[in-house]
């Protein structure tokens, strides 16, 4: 009788110690489920970004493209704007090449539409980007380019503009600060401003809606012609890290 106690006054001190460790440690694994869940939440849409070229032979235009395949919001609103972009193109071609072949010849330049998009992706450790430029030739002396540049925050995939990353208060110094450095620069081989003065100085924060970063430099990319003389072409215009001290929010 007197061991039957002693077994049973056992089983329950066991239990009780059961009862007590797992009170302990149960609230660490569900919050430690809880985090896993948040986190594959706000990664559920990330996969790699792929980009691939293809050639276009088209009645009425050649040239060559990107193909953008991923499941973020940089991918795939660069994509639609990709397709879209060729399907204006297109239809400027279908409108206008058969009249100037009829005029001048299918073999003469001006009948002959080109358009060549590429592609690029920058990764930082806190955003990511897609950098696409559009040469366009529909006749004349030359084509032009223009860029498309798409940023997004790397944890949220939320594209941003450059407002979301700049201080509202700081946004009026930043733009003084491009222009004053965009003023100042002198490319290799070059002893004068390459820009237009009054180009640069009409310039307004919303005008640099292009833009990355990476570890070193944010950088703001400008279209041909917006800035300076055809000859410069387009402009990746780097601004140090270390010049925008104050400035970042």
């Amino acid at each position: 009788m007197k061991s039957s106690r002693i077994i049973l006054i056992i089983v329950i001190i066991v239990g009780v110690v059961l009862i007590l460790t797992r009170n302990a440690w149960m609230p660490k694994l569900v919050n430690k489920t809880n985090k896993n869940n948040i986190t594959n939440t706000q990664t559920a849409n990330y996969g790699p970004i792929t980009i691939t070229t293809k050639k276009i032979n088209e009645a009425n235009f050649t040239g060559v493209t990107t193909t953008i395949t991923g499941s973020s919001q940089i991918a795939i609103d660069m994509q639609k704007y990709i397709d879209d972009t060729i399907n204006d193109f297109r239809n400027q071609a279908n409108n206008e090449v058969p009249d100037m072949r009829a005029q001048f010849g299918a073999n003469n330049p001006t009948s002959n539409y080109e358009i060549d998009i590429n592609s690029k992706y920058i990764k930082d450790e806190k955003t990511e980007s897609l950098v696409t430029s559009v040469y366009t030739f529909t006749g004349g002396a030359h084509g032009s380019t223009i860029y498309k540049v798409l940023t997004a925050d790397l944890n949220t995939g939320k594209i941003l503009s450059l407002s979301d990353v700049i201080k509202p208060d700081m946004q009026s110094a930043f733009t003084s600060l491009v222009k004053k450095d965009l003023i100042d620069w002198r490319p290799e081989g070059s002893d004068a401003p390459v820009v237009f003065p009054d180009s640069v100085n009409s310039l307004t924060f919303d005008d640099f809606s292009n833009w990355s970063m990476n570890s070193k430099d944010l950088i703001i990319y400008f279209d041909q012609y917006s800035i300076g003389p055809s000859v410069i072409g387009t402009t990746e215009f780097p601004i140090p890290i270390t010049d925008l001290k104050g400035f970042f929010k």
